[in-house]
C-alpha cells in the first residue's frame, strides 16, 4: 500500500499580480499548493501566523518590504525554509546579501517555465521523475 504524500507548500512573494499568477499557474500544475502574498509586509503576516512552506518564492525588489527584508526577517526568526529570489534586476550587491544569509538560488524574470521546475524540483529535493530524493 502506498503512504499518501502531501503536496509541498509553496509561499510566492510578489507585488506583480500577474508575475504572481504566472507563477502560482505553472507551480499549482506541476502538483504543488501554493499560497500568495502580494508584498514583503503580508508574506511576514503569514509567517507570523505560524504557516510553514517547503519552499519560498521571492521577488527582490518590492515597496515597502524588499525580498531581502523577508529574507532577514525569516533568518531572524530561524526559519531556513529553502528560497529561490525571483526578480527582474538582479542587482548584484542585493544578490550578495541574498546569498549571505543562504539564499543562493536566482531565477531572472522573464521566467521561463522550464528553468522554474527545474529549480524548484532541485530545492524540494524531487528528481525529474517526481520523487523525493533521499537525504
Amino acid at each position: 500500500m502506498n503512504a499518501v504524500v502531501a503536496k509541498p507548500q509553496i509561499l510566492v512573494i510578489d507585488d506583480d499580480e500577474s508575475m504572481r499568477f504566472m507563477l502560482q499557474s505553472k507551480l499549482f500544475q506541476s502538483g504543488y499548493n501554493v499560497t500568495l502574498a502580494a508584498s514583503g509586509s503580508h508574506a511576514i503576516q503569514i509567517f507570523q501566523s505560524g504557516k510553514e512552506f517547503d519552499l519560498i518564492l521571492c521577488d527582490l525588489k518590492m515597496p515597502l518590504k524588499t525580498g531581502i527584508d523577508v529574507v532577514r526577517f525569516l533568518r531572524d526568526q530561524g526559519i531556513q525554509t529553502p528560497m529561490i529570489i525571483v526578480t527582474g534586476f538582479p542587482e548584484r550587491d542585493k544578490i550578495i546579501s541574498a546569498a549571505q544569509m543562504g539564499v543562493q538560488d536566482v531565477l531572472v524574470k522573464p521566467v521561463r517555465h522550464q528553468e522554474l521546475m527545474k529549480m524548484v524540483r532541485n530545492k524540494l529535493g524531487i528528481d525529474d521523475a517526481g520523487e523525493k530524493q533521499a537525504a
